[in-house]
Formats: C-alpha cells, structure tokens, sequence
C-alpha cells in the first residue's frame, strides 16, 4: 500500500457505506460518507479526498452530474473517481465516462476488488505503478 488516502464515499445505501469504510478503514485509509450528490458537494473542500467512491442513481443530485461538478474544479483535477452503479447497460457507462468518471464497476461488487482497484489507481496515480 502506499500510504492512507481519503475516500470519500458517496451513496445512499447505508449498510453498503457502512460496509465500502470499514473495509477502506481496515486498509489503512481516512474515510468519510454522503448520502447524495449535494452531500458530496458540501463535504469535498472540507474532506480533500482522494478517491470517490460515487455511486450512480441517488436523490436530489446523481453521481452523473456530481461527476461532472466534482471535474468543473480545478482544485479536484487529481481526484480519483470511482463510479458503482447497479446499471451496466453501455449508455450508463459512457454518461459516466464523459462525466470524468476514472473506472466504472457494476454492483453487486466484491468489495476485496474494489478497494484493490482503488490501491491500483493511487499507485499509478502517484506514479509506482
């Protein structure tokens, strides 16, 4: 591992955020939740993350256009973003994508793959990849 990031998980599924920070806790990294795009918003300047974990279909703002406010800023040009979403057809994916979305998994996920993915793009993004 190359030391603890700050994840930001964004989704309005309780026992899945519980579950995605105490197994990004247990690797090592500082985490912190919202439960919609307009939560996200609130938290990015304060919490500086990393990494978001940005799922998909959620009240008042979704991760589509969350993704694209999150790219807007200059300041989050770095951030890693990870979409999760229980649609996988090729139109969600490519919304995704053009929002700036990093990588895109379908769920049900194993969350041993994710946070093994979030360790390879940290190690590519910091270079030792």
């Amino acid at each position: 591992m190359i030391g603890a990031a700050r994840i930001l998980i964004v989704d309005d599924e309780k026992p899945l955020t519980l579950l995605l920070t105490q197994a990004f806790e247990q690797d090592g990294h500082l985490v912190a939740s919202a439960a919609d795009g307009i939560d996200c918003m609130n938290k990015m300047a304060s919490f500086r993350p990393d990494v978001v974990i940005m799922d998909i279909m959620m009240p008042k703002l979704d991760g589509v256009d969350t993704t694209r406010l999150i790219r807007r800023n200059r300041s989050y040009a770095d951030t890693i973003i990870v979409a999760l979403s229980a649609r996988s057809d090729e139109n969600t994916r490519q919304r995704m994508k053009d929002a700036g979305a990093n990588i895109f998994m379908r769920k049900p996920f194993a969350v041993a793959k994710l946070v093994g993915r979030v360790a390879q793009l940290l190690e590519s993004r910091s270079g030792k990849a």
